[in-house]
């Protein structure tokens, strides 16, 4: 079953309550079946389709959680923003390396990291979480469940 925007922003606004964001819960509500696999070293996470037309995100068991979480969110977004892309030049697979590159285009893995980071970093739970108390930015992240990096770069902290 596939999502429309305004579905997927209702999804979105049900699991943002409150950090960490679901993102697995996330996924269900779209439809799309999460699965933690044994991936080949250097490989994230994979979106396919199955020949029944279930999409399936494979997250690999042996990255730390946090990037797990954002791997989930990364093909959430691929398969909201991309699925058709997918489909069409990829045979109903995409596998994201860990530096989220894939077969696709530059900017379309940068869409897909955006979006992946506003999944698990909304600025109204890092608003609600900084404007209580000041938090450093590594107990910001494990708050959110994301590396700290992530979080610094969402921040516009990264070097």
């Amino acid at each position: 079953m596939m999502a429309s925007q305004d579905s997927f922003q209702e999804i979105l606004k049900r699991h943002q309550q409150s950090p960490p964001v679901k993102v697995g819960d996330i996924a269900r509500d779209l439809g799309l079946k999460v699965m933690v696999a044994d991936l080949p070293l250097g490989i994230s996470g994979k979106l396919s389709k199955d020949e029944s037309g279930v999409w399936t995100i494979r997250v690999n068991r042996g990255e730390p959680k946090s990037r797990q979480r954002f791997t989930i969110a990364h093909e959430i977004a691929h398969f909201v923003l991309h699925r058709t892309q997918i489909e069409d030049d990829l045979n109903s697979e995409l596998a994201d390396d860990t530096f989220y590159r894939s077969g696709l285009s530059k900017r379309i893995e940068w869409e897909a990291n955006r979006l992946a980071a506003e999944i698990v970093m909304p600025w109204h739970l890092i608003d609600q979480a900084t404007g209580v108390n000041r938090m450093t930015p590594a107990a910001l992240a494990d708050q959110l469940q994301v590396s700290e990096v992530a979080l610094r770069i969402r921040l516009g902290l990264a070097d």
